[in-house]
């Protein structure tokens, strides 16, 4: 697949964008000084310079999550099937409501799964979805998340939820709490748009990379789950995975890139 010139530029002019941005940021005399006078106070073996630089580097890993989630959100808003729903789509919040219920049923299946053989989730999770879709409860309690993406099909009205991740690495306790956190947000939006069939809003836990790290216990792989490549091959028809991830690697190893983290660690080292 060709992409087309306008959304290659478009593309490229974000990626460009934020990484120029992560880089004047990290490498502000602010940024820098703050980390020299937090390693100053500790004993180690690896000298200061070195591990202000370490710190640096793990802040930019932290800050691509961002990046891709606002990547992810331009491919959409450039495809015509699609329309983003603002009023949710990278929302914040520390008061989603829940019912009493469906906190009890969402935290209920959650450990279920953890004892369960492998495969579980595949005929479960779609019973968790048709009672989150049937409560009647009205006892609420609130929790905190964010939702990263919610797209609309203009022409089906099927909405899309898009909980965005990196990587499929995460730690046990982490992996536990994003997936509870995943199917929270989806009972709330339930709620929210006032979804009655389960078709009508799909849940996707979304990993940029292709790689599968683990077997996910909660959330089906084959309806629910997508890694880089299929989903861009069921969502985006003017762009395909294999030319971005082309780009992004030619930009890392690039000259002028190195040249930008070159310039970034001789501020640090002065």
């Amino acid at each position: 697949m060709n992409i087309p010139k306008k959304m290659n530029d478009e593309v490229k002019i974000l990626i460009n964008k934020v990484v120029k941005n992560i880089l004047m940021k990290m490498g502000s005399q602010e940024t820098i000084k703050k980390l020299d006078d937090k390693h100053t106070k500790k004993i180690h073996f690896i000298p200061k310079s070195y591990r202000i630089f370490g710190g640096i580097l793990q802040s930019m890993n932290i800050q691509l999550g961002n990046f891709i989630e606002e990547l992810m959100s331009l491919l959409i808003e450039n495809e015509e099937e699609y329309e983003i729903v603002a009023e949710y789509s990278g929302k914040k919040s520390s008061a989603f409501v829940l019912s009493n219920n469906n906190e009890s049923r969402i935290d209920n299946y959650i450990s279920k799964c953890q004892l369960e053989p492998e495969g579980y989730c595949i005929t479960e999770f779609p019973k968790l979805q048709q009672s989150i879709l049937e409560d009647t409860d009205i006892k609420q309690n609130t929790f905190k998340h964010d939702i990263d993406l919610l797209f609309k099909n203009k022409t089906t009205g099927t909405y899309y939820y898009l909980e965005i991740k990196y990587n499929d690495d995460h730690d046990t306790g982490k992996f536990v709490d994003i997936n509870r956190k995943f199917i929270k947000t989806y009972a709330y939006l339930v709620k929210e748009l006032g979804i009655t069939d389960r078709n009508g809003l799909v849940p996707i836990l979304f990993f940029f990379n292709n790689k599968k790290m683990k077997n996910n216990p909660y959330i089906p792989e084959s309806t629910n789950i997508r890694r880089g490549e299929r989903f861009f091959s069921e969502f985006l028809s003017n762009i395909n995975y294999d030319d971005l991830n082309n780009y992004m690697t030619s930009l890392s190893e690039s000259n002028e890139t190195k040249k930008m983290f070159d310039n970034l660690y001789d501020k640090v080292i002065k």
